[in-house]
Order: structure tokens, then C-alpha cells, then sequence
């Protein structure tokens, strides 16, 4: 490793950064009707700071919703496959408003669309003004309406594959529920192996959970719970403003994970909701009082584990069946198929799983008193 590696690059700027105050709406047209599309997207020209997005099919369109958070979906179901898409409209994007434009006033057609829970229907050809009037407010009510219940979920980690072994189950959870993640692990993990690898290993599990993920140069096995750590973390705090942090626990054996919890305790202190969950490294003072239920999403978790191919060759406890008893231990505790472990700092009221948590320090509680 050579001396510029080996010096923690604490003044680095991290790249995570929160959307800007004025970013355009975005509205995605569905529609193969080309020249209507296309006057439609003249019409949309002319509003101000509106980004438009084009598809002329369903399969086309679904691609689309995973690439951005669209405000609002503009669809015209008589396209093939449209209504099984305006089914999806909100599992793809919980947070989106859907306008359907249609040429016919069939009452099936009418009642199709109304059980997809859109919130405007209009009868082409539109009329300019008022179908512009519209896009503005449905876009602006869900953009809105997103700003307002979206958790952003920042998940710190001191090496790589360290999140993704905590809490990558509940990333993924987050992430289906429109949630926006990152990733900050404060190690490239040198002492674990090549660092190019580790980091492109990293890359492609963040990916998987549809997550992003930033790195400081922090030398791994070095890290401190002192004022560098601290900026770093308090960094990527101020810019990426989460509502959720997790983080390495304090029982641990490995003095990185130790210090990347004390120096998140700090560097969060204004978060409303902080976890700490387990890793191979905790002890058994280890005492969650939060279980998250990750049966819908042990396989992105696996995947995301799967991804650190040089360390899953090197450590039994990365294997699938591992991975697969430790959730299905803690999964025993509240009642889930499988889940993952969480101690919780603190958790304000409409945190994730938060009824779970009551239940288990009322127990725990209880337990106290009798004893």
C-alpha cells in the first residue's frame, strides 16, 4: 500500500448530495401514438422546469420507473400491455400520480382505470391549458407528497460488505418502499484484499439493493472514533440529510466497527431514527430490541453478499446457509420467517417496524421488573 493510501482522506468532499431546491418534475409519457405523444410533449414544452420522459410501451415504460422517480405517469392504456402497466404504476413508484388520456368513453375502459387508483382521467384530444393545468398540479401534488413521507436511509459501514451483511435486508425493504439509500463505508477494506476489487465488489452490491454507495480512504484497521471520522460521517449527514441511520453495534470485537459506532453516535445525533445491527464480529452482549422482517427480500440480500465473491471464498460465515440460519434465529424472536437484528439509539414515531420495537422493550421491560 503506498503513503497516499495508507493517510486518511478526510478532506475529501463526499459525492452524496440531496436533490436541488428547484429540480424539474418529471412526467413520463406512455403512449404509441407518436403524433399525439409528440404534440403532447410540445404542450408540456412550454411549462416551465417539467423533465420529460418518453415510452411507447408497456415493457418500455416499466424500464423507465426504475430509472427515475417520476412525479407523474401520463398513460394512455389502449397501448399494448397499458393496463397491465397501470396495475404497476404504483408498485413501481409508490409516490407517483397517474393520468390516463383515452380516446374512448367506454364505461369498462372508465372503471379499468379508475380500480388503478389514478388520480385524473381526460378524453383525448385534450384541451392545451387545462391539460397542461393538469400535469403542473398532479406532478406538483406528488412531488410533494414524496418530499414529505419518503424516508432517506444512509447506511454506514467501516468495509466494504459490512452493511450489506447488517442490514442489507432492510435496505432493500426501504428501498421498495420508495425509500431513497446510501451507502458510506469509511474503509476500502485493505486489509481484507485488493481495494480495486473490494471497491468494484461494493459498487455492484449497492447496485443489487438499489442503493448508491460512497468511500473514504480511512486505512482499514485504523479507523478512530475521533474529530476525522466524526467530519466525514457528519458530512455525508449534512448533505444527504437522512431521516434513518444504521450502524455497526458497540459489541464488537473489531475495533473498526467499534469506532465507526462511536463516532456515528456523535456525527447523527440529530437523526430521528439511528440503529446499530449485528455483524459476524459482534459478541454475545449483542441485545437487539428491534426485528426486522427481510422474508420478502433474503434474496437481495444474498445477491448483494454474493457480489463480495473474493471475501465469500474466504469466510464460511458469508455463505448463503449462513446468512440464512443467523435470520431465521432472530426471525424466531418476533414471529418473522427471517430477520435482521437491530438495536435501536433512538426511533421516532412512524419509524420502520416501530410497533415491532414497542412489543419487544415492553417484554423486555417486564423481564427487568420481574428480576
Amino acid at each position: 500500500m503506498t503513503q497516499a493510501m495508507k493517510k486518511p482522506l478526510h478532506t475529501n468532499k463526499l459525492r452524496i448530495v440531496s436533490p436541488p431546491a428547484e429540480e424539474p418534475l418529471n412526467v413520463l409519457l406512455v403512449d404509441d401514438d407518436t403524433s399525439e405523444a409528440a404534440l403532447t410533449k410540445v404542450r408540456l414544452d412550454t411549462a416551465r422546469n417539467i423533465h420529460i420522459g418518453y415510452a411507447t410501451d408497456a415493457a418500455g415504460a416499466a424500464s423507465s420507473m426504475t430509472e427515475r422517480e417520476w412525479d407523474l405517469v401520463v398513460v394512455d392504456p389502449a397501448i399494448p400491455g397499458g393496463f397491465d402497466f397501470l396495475k404497476r404504476t404504483k408498485v413501481l413508484n409508490r409516490y407517483s400520480s397517474t393520468l390516463v388520456v383515452v380516446r374512448t368513453h367506454i364505461p369498462e375502459v372508465i372503471g379499468m382505470a379508475v380500480q388503478c387508483r389514478i388520480e385524473c382521467l381526460m378524453f383525448k384530444p385534450v384541451d392545451v391549458s387545462h391539460f397542461t393545468e393538469q400535469v403542473l398540479q398532479l406532478a406538483t401534488e406528488a412531488r410533494k407528497r414524496r418530499q414529505h413521507q419518503q424516508r432517506r436511509v444512509l447506511a454506514i459501514g467501516a468495509h466494504p460488505d459490512d452493511v450489506e451483511i447488517g442490514c442489507g435486508g432492510t435496505l432493500a425493504k426501504h428501498r421498495s418502499e420508495g425509500d431513497i439509500v446510501s451507502i458510506l463505508t469509511l474503509s476500502r477494506g485493505a486489509a481484507g484484499g485488493d481495494i480495486n476489487a473490494r471497491t468494484v465488489e461494493a459498487q455492484n452490491a449497492a447496485s443489487l439493493l438499489g442503493a448508491k454507495v460512497e468511500f473514504g480512504n480511512f486505512m482499514d484497521t485504523g479507523i478512530s472514533e475521533g474529530a476525522q471520522t466524526i467530519e466525514m460521517i457528519e458530512t455525508a449527514i449534512r448533505a444527504f440529510q437522512p431521516t434513518h441511520v444504521y450502524t455497526h453495534a458497540a459489541e464488537d470485537t473489531h475495533q473498526d466497527h467499534r469506532a465507526t459506532h462511536a463516532a456515528t453516535l456523535v456525527a447523527a445525533r440529530g437523526v430521528p431514527n439511528l440503529y446499530c445491527y449485528q455483524a459476524p464480529s459482534s459478541t454475545v452482549d449483542f441485545r437487539p430490541n428491534l426485528f426486522i422482517d427481510i422474508t420478502p427480500f433474503i434474496k437481495n440480500k444474498l445477491r448483494a453478499i454474493q457480489a463480495y465473491d473474493s471475501q465469500v471464498k474466504r469466510s464460511p460465515l458469508l455463505q448463503d446457509d449462513s446468512i440464512m440460519a443467523t435470520a431465521r434465529y432472530w426471525g424466531r424472536y418476533a414471529g418473522h420467517g427471517l430477520a435482521e437484528p437491530m438495536n435501536v439509539v433512538r426511533q421516532r414515531e412512524g419509524a420502520l417496524e416501530k410497533a415491532e420495537s414497542d412489543a419487544w422493550s415492553r417484554s423486555e421491560a417486564e423481564s427487568a421488573a420481574a428480576e
